[in-house]
């Protein structure tokens, strides 16, 4: 009977790199065939895995074309062991590198955050006092609680939203100055000098005359206060 003693070779780590066009490609998978393992190119086109001669390992990804390696023992004398690739037509072996802008400044009306569709058309952006409100509540939350939060309409934060309120409505009263001087209103609209400015206050309460204020259409603001011009002369009237 003839007896022998068969040595089995033992696998071990196999540092290589794959290059294509004299650049290592990083996030190329190595697979071994005959084991299943698998690894992935890190930065550099640097892989290690478990191998031995006789092993066949297998490359691929998106950027070149996929490639066998016969392993053998001179693999192991190569540290690393490179492993030249292909790129696909339109590849590049490196990333494009990126460059970082301090600020880019576009002056244009009609380019803004909703014609570039980062906000939606109809969103309606917050006045400063709106905002004021906005941020007090938000910087209170944590040290307050969410309740103060939900239950909110009261102490300064009520007074902020109130100043949001009137800060819309300052501005439709400036609209109102600009088609009507105190002298107009009084001579036009009958309105008693010490109520004009009462007059312009309770006028921008009505919500056809600030549509048309917003509308920019004096016509119809004109026509609208000076039917609301009638209208308060009988509640001060009243008085």
């Amino acid at each position: 009977m003839f007896y022998g003693t068969v040595f089995c070779q033992e696998r071990k780590k196999l540092p290589g790199k794959i290059v294509a066009a004299g650049t290592g490609i990083q996030d190329v998978f190595v697979i071994n065939k005959a084991t299943g393992a698998e690894v992935k190119t890190v930065s550099g086109g640097t892989f290690t895995i478990d191998a031995k001669a006789g092993d066949q390992l297998a490359v691929y990804s998106q950027k070149i074309e996929v490639r066998n390696f016969a392993i053998s023992d001179a693999s192991f004398n190569e540290v690393p062991y490179v492993l030249e690739v292909n790129l696909k037509p339109g590849e590049t072996g490196a990333a494009e590198p990126s460059v970082e802008l301090d600020e880019v400044v576009i002056n244009s009306p009609t380019v803004n955050s909703q014609s570039l569709g980062l906000v939606p058309k109809d969103f309606k952006f917050e006045t400063p006092a709106e905002r004021r409100a906005t941020r007090y509540a938000t910087e209170a939350a944590p040290s307050i609680g969410v309740g103060y939060v939900i239950n909110a309409l009261s102490g300064r934060l009520y007074n902020l939203k109130l100043a949001a309120k009137y800060a819309k409505k300052e501005m439709y009263m400036e609209k109102i100055d600009n088609i009507y001087t105190e002298e107009e209103l009084v001579s036009q609209c009958g309105i008693p000098l010490e109520y004009v400015r009462g007059f312009v206050f309770y006028a921008v309460e009505n919500a056809e005359l600030t549509s048309a204020l917003k509308a920019k259409n004096v016509g119809a603001a004109k026509l609208l206060l000076s039917g609301l011009a009638f209208k308060y002369l009988e509640l001060i009237k009243n008085e």
